[in-house]
């Protein structure tokens, strides 16, 4: 792309967020804002956006962050080649991600939720030359879209259940369809979506491979978009499954569970880019489980963690991109004495990761205090394994800013170079780490008003909204948060005595993306044998697998209807005269000895057919039974000259001509049956009497059967004819190769 295009595109992709940011602030009037046009109305289908409380946070995350994101991905990619290709999947996911949080409609959400995994797997394996990042790409994609898969089914179930798709509508039944069916499949299914998009243990292991990413990427995936989606698809249906015991103990275990184990495992990490991404893992479970709480303290904490984690998080991950263009390395041992190069970067770390800490006054600390009173509300199972988790994140913390920053220099380090004379690297986590502190220094009743009292009055069945306040005296979540500091600053400091011994108490257990690869090779096993099975390349097999698979359907359908109805024999001489010749030459074909015989014989049966239609008042399609029988019998006189004499082909084994002549044999009763009971039943005359009254009018014909071919069944029609043209074409190659196969055979032969 030249320059001045490139430039041109790469403001554009960079200014299209900020305006998105805008149109959503001037849009926005509480309680909701309900967009609503006609997509699909035969399926009642609408492209419907609702902006409420709730998708606003996310609304407003995913293109502020968005707009910080593109700016900084201006300058880091600058060395890479398809950066316009880059920007332009960067854009896609941002709006991908906005029409999924924004969705008032089950099926227009599953379609922006698997949209998001499609771009996700672009972003992730962009750097496609490197294995690692298509294999990595590959396994969040498949991880999230068979979760998104099952999602699906979960979504339809609930629509069916409330007798709507529409998301609004559906929240204001609530928990009145509990006791429908379909209540608890339809939840775990959903479940299971969510899980694997926010990363949820057994899922968890697909978000870190994502760091083969750019970092971009990576500082937008982790803190306001994907791994997002999930939370918000359980905070959004939280008035409907927030009642179910399934529902809190499934979310609060999950979470927990998650939370925990992830940071332990981001604690045993030298990368600081996998630091951070175990770090995600544990905000997500942390809320995941503050949403299977529900309660008014548990959702309040749950739109603190989520503004708070976005700003530091994006923050952070933009920190250790730096540290990566200026040394080369992001490993934790190799880095000191970078504050002399990245001073800027180095103020943007301090502050982004003191709210990762939940050092006062920043938006961390605040959401750790309401994380900590809801956990309180339920004892202190929950809270002692937050607390656990929250140290560890003090740790990670202090990890990634005192030895890289405030470590001297040495000469095993690394070696340095200054990278920010492009303010757009050290701009927007700057302006990040400001709004960590200022929202909750001088915006908090702001954040409230617009915020958390709009969302919470759509996530809870009764409102009883907290107001939030940074400083609330002492009381026993400062406690907590105070014992989260110094167990972090302990951990820290046995970090290198700590981790070893970490890493070889854990080392025998298996890791996920083993497991993963595990089941993706006996999937990969299992396709092979299948394939072996059914894909063997003989015409005999293929024909008795299919009319197996088709007795069995006919058997099952047929044996459940007893007594057989009665049914009035009226038969003519001619009747009986056209079966008995149809046998005689069906057995004929079955017996021929020579093609020419069998050829005669098969005509025989479709100029008898012809006859039958003839018979019973169908000539247009006995017409065309003609023609056809005619064509076929010339085609296959055509090609009797390439095949080989029946007397020359292998016979069947008596047991495999037995097999069959069972199979024939119970395929001719079970279709004799099918019409026995067919010609009993009454005919439903709707259809013929429509096309009748409309083939004149819509089809301006006066022969039904063609204008239900030529007009009504247009696309069919179409359809067949290409297929048959598809075929001859491949026919007239097959031959044609052969011929040149053999002229070359013969030509080398003459060399020779």
């Amino acid at each position: 792309m030249p320059n001045p295009l490139l430039k041109l595109w790469l403001a554009f992709c960079a200014l299209l967020p900020l305006g998105i940011f805008l149109l959503i602030g001037a849009s926005y009037k509480p309680p909701e804002t309900l967009l609503y046009w006609p997509w699909i109305p035969s399926l009642d289908i609408p492209f419907s956006l609702r902006l409420d409380g709730l998708s606003v946070l996310f609304a407003s995350l995913i293109s502020g962050v968005g707009f910080l994101v593109q700016l900084y991905a201006i300058a880091y990619m600058k060395p890479y080649k398809g950066r316009a290709a880059f920007h332009l999947y960067l854009t896609l996911f941002m709006l991908a991600m906005l029409g999924l949080v924004l969705a008032d409609n089950l099926l227009l959400l599953f379609v922006f939720w698997e949209l998001t995994t499609l771009t996700s797997y672009l972003l992730i394996g962009f750097n496609h030359e490197k294995e690692g990042s298509r294999k990595n790409a590959l396994q969040a994609m498949l991880v999230t879209g068979t979760g998104g898969l099952a999602m699906l089914a979960g979504l339809i179930m609930l629509g069916e259940m409330a007798g709507t798709y529409s998301i609004s509508a559906i929240i204001t039944q609530g928990a009145s369809l509990a006791q429908q069916p379909w209540f608890t499949p339809s939840l775990l299914l959903i479940l299971l979506g969510a899980f694997t998009k926010s990363a949820q243990f057994p899922f968890h292991f697909w978000l870190p491979g994502a760091m083969a990413a750019p970092t971009p990427v990576s500082a937008y995936l982790h803190s306001s978009t994907m791994v997002k989606a999930g939370v918000y698809l359980l905070a959004r249906l939280l008035p409907v499954y927030g009642d179910s015991t399934l529902w809190f103990t499934l979310l609060c275990s999950a979470g927990a569970f998650t939370a925990l184990w992830c940071a332990i495992q981001a604690y045993r990490q030298t990368d600081l880019k996998l630091m951070l991404a175990f770090s995600t893992n544990v905000i997500l479970g942390q809320l995941v489980m503050l949403i299977g709480i529900g309660s008014s303290y548990a959702v309040t904490a749950a739109l603190l963690l989520i503004a708070a984690h976005s700003f530091y998080k994006a923050g952070l991950f933009m920190v250790v991109g730096n540290i990566d263009k200026a040394t080369g390395t992001r490993e934790y041992h190799e880095l000191a004495g970078l504050r002399a190069v990245l001073a800027i970067s180095f103020t943007a770390a301090l502050v982004t990761a003191a709210s990762k800490a939940g050092l006062p006054p920043s938006f961390g600390f605040l959401s750790k205090e309401y994380l900590y009173k809801a956990g309180l509300e339920f004892g202190w199972v929950l809270s002692g394994t937050m607390l656990l988790a929250n140290a560890i994140m003090v740790a990670l913390a202090l990890l990634i800013l005192i030895k890289p920053f405030l470590k001297p220099h040495h000469p095993k380090a690394a070696p340095m170079k200054a990278v920010e004379h492009n303010q757009l690297l050290w701009l927007p986590p700057i302006v990040l780490a400001l709004l960590s502190v200022i929202v909750p220094v001088a915006l908090l009743n702001w954040y409230q008003g617009v915020i958390i009292d709009p969302a919470a009055s759509v996530m809870l069945a009764t409102p009883q909204v907290k107001t939030v306040k940074l400083w609330e005296g002492l009381n026993l979540p400062l406690l907590l948060s105070a014992l989260t500091l110094l167990l972090g600053i302990l951990l820290y400091v046995a970090y290198p005595r700590l981790k070893p011994r970490l890493d070889q108490l854990l080392s025998g257990l298996p890791s996920g993306p083993a497991v993963y690869q595990h089941l993706l090779n006996a999937v990969i096993k299992l396709a092979n044998w299948q394939t072996r099975v059914l894909q063997h390349g003989h015409l005999t097999q293929y024909s008795l697998q299919f009319f197996l698979v088709l007795l069995a359907f006919l058997g099952t359908v047929l044996w459940q209807i007893h007594p057989l109805p009665s049914i009035e024999w009226d038969l003519y001489y001619y009747d009986v005269v056209l079966a008995v010749f149809l046998v005689i030459a069906a057995f004929v074909v079955v017996k021929a000895r020579t093609l020419l015989l069998a050829v005669a014989a098969l005509g025989t049966i479709g100029f008898l057919t012809t006859m039958v239609f003839l018979v019973y008042s169908a000539p247009d399609v006995a017409k065309t039974q003609l023609l056809v029988e005619t064509l076929l019998v010339v085609f296959i006189a055509i090609v009797l000259r390439h095949l080989s004499a029946v007397s020359s082909v292998p016979r069947h084994s008596t047991s495999r001509r037995i097999i069959h002549a069972c199979v024939a044999a119970g395929i001719g009763i079970s279709i004799t049956l099918a019409l026995w009971i067919i010609t009993a039943v009454p005919m439903n005359q709707e259809i013929s009497e429509f096309y009748a009254q409309t083939s004149v009018s819509g089809g301006k014909g006066r022969n039904i059967v063609n204008v239900i071919l030529v007009d009504f069944r247009a696309f069919d029609t179409l359809g067949e004819a290409v297929v048959v043209v598809i075929a001859g074409l491949a026919a007239v190659a097959v031959l044609a190769g052969k011929r040149i196969n053999k002229l070359v055979s013969e030509t080398d032969k003459e060399h020779r």
